[in-house]
């Protein structure tokens, strides 16, 4: 179990929340529960060779259902050469996009996902 993540990375989560171009405005408690999620799946770079990419463990469907752009490392599954080379802030946009799409739950995120929805404020 990973521990949580400190005091700044939050901060960050929040910035780049509030940087994103799109009409982008997630709540605190959005923050927090993607804050959680993040800290179960993975590293921003992921691409481990499990079919899942980045600190959300996006799947390649799902990554380009929601309009995040190809990268290499959706081609490359579990090469190191290949990491999910994608912003932080990019993949928190796409994850509330998912998570609008699910009707404002973190379902896709399954047994993590529902572990902080109701863990967070």
């Amino acid at each position: 179990m990973r521990r949580t993540l400190p005091l700044a990375c939050v901060i960050s989560l929040a910035a780049a929340a509030a940087a994103h171009a799109a009409p982008w405005k997630p709540s605190p408690t959005w923050l927090a529960q993607a804050r959680c999620v993040h800290a179960l799946e993975g590293p921003w770079s992921a691409n481990t060779g499990n079919g899942y990419f980045g600190g959300f463990q996006f799947s390649a469907q799902t990554w380009e259902r929601v309009g995040g752009a190809h990268v290499a490392a959706l081609s490359h599954p579990g090469n190191a050469a290949f990491p999910f080379a994608v912003s932080m802030r990019e993949q928190l946009y796409r994850a509330w996009l998912l998570w609008q799409h699910d009707g404002g739950t973190w379902r896709s995120w399954g047994a993590n996902g529902a572990a902080c929805s109701a863990a967070a404020p």
